[in-house]
């Protein structure tokens, strides 16, 4: 057994000192899942640690909010494992750590840890609602997107308004039954929400995407006429590639090639100046780029 090994364990039963033997079973467990790597066990950070849990904590809320994706961060989460490795709180913001550094598969794994290991449910809502988003836009998985609003929406009596992680939950829903080519269903889960913002007092076509993603749903079915006054609505105030260039092709589809050569050169103006899906973390679904603008100008001389 190497020495930094050895000290990394003595480490985690100083920190499991005061526990009771159910405690360290349960903490042990959820470590050895965790598999915490790339130690520096002779940081100051771990010599300054000792028994002083506010110190730990303190250190630990510091990595939440700077030091991101450096190794120095996950050194500082690491930190609130060791104050208490069975926290799903702690184990969620440890699965940051890599979701900063692009180490998606590390991330989720953790996240998930989280979810199981949580019975309060304000907390578990918050590790689903993160987790519902990674589905979507990081992994692809469409299934497991679905699955997890649906649980956010049993444990909070269908509230339609929820939230995931800053989009509302019935987007991400709705999203991925547009993914796997469900348009009718997504459709119908698009009005229900701008249903819910109605009955709430708000814009039924308040929210950008949800009428930008029914309105892609719409093309696929044919729903021309519907689509297009979604679309229009939309850059009726501001201009957007993608909005234009849906328009485009909309009208490419139904042979008025006039309205779609001043629609395809709006999306191109747009794109040039800007105003374009723009997101730091992903890419959105259906952003245009110049290429495309490209094809399908081909296609219009033809």
């Amino acid at each position: 057994m190497s020495i930094k090994k050895a000290k990394f364990i003595l480490l985690i039963c100083f920190c499991f000192s005061c526990s009771n033997s159910d405690e360290k079973e349960q903490r042990s467990k959820l470590t050895d899942q965790i598999n915490i790597e790339n130690l520096d066990l002779d940081s100051p950070i771990f010599n300054r640690l000792n028994s002083d849990k506010s110190l730990g904590e303190e250190y630990f809320d510091f990595s939440y909010n700077f030091e991101q994706t450096s190794l120095f961060k996950r050194h500082l989460n690491t930190i609130g494992l060791c104050i208490d490795a069975s926290n799903s709180e702690y184990i969620r913001r440890y699965s940051y750590s890599y979701k900063k550094a692009g180490e998606h598969a590390k991330a989720m794994k953790m996240l998930k840890i989280s979810i199981d290991s949580e019975e309060e449910t304000k907390i578990k809502l918050n590790n689903l609602d993160y987790a519902a988003w990674n589905y979507l836009y990081f992994y692809r998985d469409y299934k497991n997107t679905i699955k997890t609003v649906n649980e956010i929406l049993s444990l909070t009596n269908d509230n339609y308004g929820i939230s995931c992680h800053g989009e509302p939950c019935l987007l991400l829903k709705a999203q991925a039954l547009y993914r796997m080519s469900e348009y009718e269903e997504a459709i119908t889960v698009f009005e229900r929400f701008q249903n819910n913002e109605e009955e709430q007092g708000f814009d039924s076509m308040g929210n950008f995407l949800v009428v930008f993603y029914k309105a892609m749903c719409q093309i696929q079915i044919q729903s021309y006429d519907k689509a297009i006054r979604n679309f229009s609505h939309l850059i009726s105030e501001h201009p957007n590639a993608e909005v234009s260039f849906q328009l485009a092709k909309i009208y490419y589809l139904t042979s008025d090639f006039k309205k779609a050569k001043i629609h395809l050169n709006n999306a191109k103006k747009a794109l040039s100046d800007g105003y374009t899906f723009q997101e730091p973390y992903f890419e959105r679904f259906d952003k245009v780029f110049e290429h495309n603008i490209q094809e399908l100008k081909e296609k219009l001389k033809q």
